[in-house]
């Protein structure tokens, strides 16, 4: 039966995969979701890229439970580590010294190019037109902290280049206690000559957090415009079509005018969610349409949703006025919980505290 493994770079046989590209989750916290998580992770990932799970000897032995972790474990895809003793990673202090230590980068992650550092309050979804190795060209992608801002982006779903983080890290020391390490990282990544990294219209679209993105039109959906069908231009059956990436209005129209980046990172295990993200039932439906997997990731069995005080899009139907859009939440508090309705569909009411 394979087991846990603590070896590293120099120490593992050649693998099948690519070495240069690995997806990283660190968690010491012997979580329930760790398994279905990274198997999801693993399934919609490009499927040469490695995986690495470091955690505590309570999360590793937690997640080794399941078989089906092992049998990627055995396949080579996946690798359990411990986090090394003299380190620590039970608060985002400790994380941002752990993320922004050279060893890590220059010795643990090797041969390492690509980063893509995942946590449990993220996910991709499915039904993303869009995959991993389409942002391999920038040195640092995450969800954007402003809009229009020139580069950065947050760490808890990131895809980073690791030369250019090396470079960095042989020149300059984080201070501790100081700025955390995404922001820290991004700010000299972004000055750095020649550097390439997201601006906040590309990371948008590669993450959703705080801010909304472009929403979704019959030419930005598939990334090229609409194609048609036609008899003498070779896509004239709707798999022709799909398979040419066309937009197919039967399949495709539930998408327009909505905003759907490849993955969402949320924030404190799936506590908080933004407003201009999540902050509206319509927007909540359509995620739920669009990426159902990011259930796994929330708190769905919420005694509580969000404090009258937030606006009217965020109350419940007993503070909500005549005509608001969530009039037709459900009340049901003596079940202990409760669900809002749409487009006739009881959902529960999350768990959350709107995040602008």
């Amino acid at each position: 039966m394979p087991g846990v493994s603590i070896e590293y770079h120099y120490q593992r046989q050649t693998s099948m995969f690519n070495e240069s590209k690995v997806a990283l989750l660190i968690e010491n916290r012997p979580l329930p979701l760790l398994a279905p998580l990274m198997l999801h992770f693993i399934s919609v990932v490009p499927p040469d890229w490695r995986f690495r799970f470091m955690g505590s000897i309570d999360s590793v032995a937690k997640l080794n439970q399941s078989v089906s972790i092992r049998h990627q474990v055995a396949a080579g895809k996946l690798d359990l580590t411990y986090i090394p003793a003299n380190m620590t990673v039970g608060s985002q202090e400790e994380i941002s010294r752990f993320l922004t230590t050279l060893w890590v980068y220059e010795t643990l992650l090797a041969p390492a190019e690509w980063l893509l550092i995942f946590q449990t309050d993220s996910i991709l979804c499915a039904n993303s037109r869009r995959t991993l190795n389409d942002y391999l060209d920038y040195d640092w992608v995450g969800a954007p902290w402003k809009p229009d801002s020139r580069f950065g982006g947050n760490g808890g779903l990131s895809l980073r280049r690791v030369s250019a983080i090396v470079q960095i890290l042989r020149n300059q020391v984080r201070r501790d206690h100081s700025e955390p390490e995404d922001v820290w990282l991004t700010d000299r990544l972004g000055h750095r000559p020649g550097a390439r990294l997201a601006n906040g219209t590309v990371s948008a679209v590669f993450s959703g957090e705080q801010h909304q993105g472009e929403t979704s039109t019959h030419a930005n959906i598939t990334g090229h415009p609409h194609l048609q069908s036609s008899s003498s231009g070779g896509v004239n059956t709707t798999l022709d079509a799909a398979r040419e990436g066309a937009y197919i209005p039967s399949l495709d129209a539930w998408r327009d005018g909505f905003y759907e980046p490849m993955g969402y990172h949320t924030g404190n295990s799936g506590k908080l969610l933004p407003g201009g993200v999540w902050g509206t039932p319509t927007k909540r439906k359509h995620i739920w349409d669009y990426c159902p997997e990011i259930k796994m990731t929330l708190q769905m069995d919420a005694a509580q949703f969000v404090p009258g005080q937030c606006g009217n899009v965020w109350k419940r139907k007993r503070d909500a006025d005549p005509g608001d859009e969530d009039e037709d939440r459900v009340a049901l508090g003596e079940r202990g919980w409760e669900t809002e309705v749409i487009d006739g569909e009881e959902y529960p009411v999350l768990d959350v505290v709107p995040w602008f």
